[in-house]
């Protein structure tokens, strides 16, 4: 127990330390951490889908307010809507599907 909590925290010190290939350990497995793109223009991710504010804000439930205020820069996404802007840009039809289902 003592070792494992000792590795533990070497890797906590290497992973804030900016090695992310090093993983985050929970109790019965470990995962990877993933790279999102620090920057991603909401309005690019829509406009490469030919979709108006309100068509992308319908079809993958945002706020078309909040839309808006991403696209004027006025309000910035957290890391869980750049994730998901990400996954949207990469695969937009199976995220439609996902959510229709």
């Amino acid at each position: 127990m003592g070792n494992r909590l000792i590795e533990s925290m070497k890797e906590a010190v290497e992973f804030a330390k900016g090695d992310k290939n090093k993983g985050k350990t929970t109790k019965h497995k470990t995962v990877k951490a993933v790279s999102i793109p620090e920057s991603i223009n909401p309005r690019e991710v829509r406009k490469a889908l030919n979709m108006t504010q309100k068509e992308f804000a319908a079809r993958y439930g945002f706020n078309l307010y909040t839309l808006r205020n991403w696209e004027h820069n006025r309000r910035h996404p957290d890391q869980a809507v750049l994730a998901y802007l990400y996954a949207i840009s990469k695969h937009p039809q199976e995220i439609e599907n996902s959510l229709r289902n």
